[in-house]
């Protein structure tokens, strides 16, 4: 009976040892000797990126776990697959736990504002809400202030994605000129040359020995300075030269008084006299006035 019961025990631990490596063997997630204490079996976390939900919770139930599904729309994943999930993949669970799952239902849009017409910077939070990119490009216009929007493309009303090409042409307003050449040119000439290219003009006279009255001397900036339009431009216009005070020539002869009038640029207006002419009398206006060059002086004479 000895070898009998030798024999048994061979056979006992060969079958223990054929258990153990089928065990072991079994599979990579489970813990042999959790198994036989009873303790659950251990699961990775699958993959689920980018799968469609069918896919996704067929996975997720193979490997033991159980998927809890959650909606929302997304920027970018197509309606039916799967965002995110938690846990991350390759995590490990014990078999039977959840694992969280955001589905996408449906790309985000939003409706393209009517933009044009408006400031640039309150037209396009709800773009930004919906992360949708949008491009502004820059033009100089005459007529529409800057940060206006000229135009948009896709047109009001088009529901757009994340996906989609945005662009708004937005004006950075008029471009600066030179400010033009009008020294010569009339007062009115002038100033009609400068608003015709754009600028705020403001006249002030200033005298001037060699520019007659009302001619233009020039501009404040000076003319081909480079301006922005509107911008406030002087036209300096010649009052003509200095006034200076009209001698005194009551007494004079003719000659003498007309010879003095004349070095100061005055025209003498001769009134009165005899056949000899005569002394000046008076004058109007009177000795000591300030006159210009080129004013008419009136001549009295006493007679002859």
């Amino acid at each position: 009976m000895r070898p009998a019961r030798g024999l048994w025990a061979v056979a006992v631990a060969l079958v223990a040892a054929l258990f153990g490596t089928w065990l072991l063997g079994w599979s990579t997630n489970l813990d042999p000797i959790g198994a036989v204490l009873g303790e659950p079996a251990r699961v990775e976390v699958p993959d689920l990126a980018g799968l469609a939900e069918p896919r996704a919770v067929a996975d997720i139930e193979s490997a033991g776990l159980v998927a809890e599904l959650e909606r929302s729309l997304s920027l970018t994943a197509p309606r039916g697959a799967v965002v995110s999930q938690e846990p991350s993949p390759g995590t490990v669970l014990d078999e039977g736990s959840t694992v969280e799952v955001l589905v996408s239902s449906g790309i985000a849009r939003v409706e393209m504002p009517d933009a044009v017409g408006q400031p640039v910077s309150g037209v396009t939070p709800a773009l930004d809400e919906a992360a949708v990119e949008y491009t502004v490009e820059t033009v100089a216009s005459e007529e529409v202030a800057a940060g206006i929007v000229i135009s948009q493309d896709p047109p009001a009303g088009v529901r757009v994605t994340a996906a989609d090409d945005v662009v708004f042409v937005v004006s950075s307003g008029p471009d600066p000129r030179p400010v033009p050449m009008v020294a010569g040119l009339s007062a009115e000439g002038g100033a009609y040359a400068l608003g015709l290219a754009g600028f705020d003009v403001e006249v002030e006279l200033r005298e001037d020995e060699a520019v007659r009255a009302g001619v233009a001397i020039g501009t404040e900036p000076e003319a081909g300075t480079v301006a922005e339009r509107d911008s406030r431009t002087l036209l300096v216009v010649s009052s003509g030269p200095p006034a200076q005070p009209l001698p005194d020539v009551r007494g004079d002869s003719l000659g003498e008084a007309t010879a003095r009038l004349e070095a100061i640029g005055v025209v003498p207006n001769v009134v009165g006299g005899g056949a000899s002419g005569g002394t000046v009398s008076t004058t109007e206006p009177a000795a000591s006035t300030p006159v210009r060059r080129g004013e008419v002086v009136k001549v009295v004479l006493r007679g002859g």
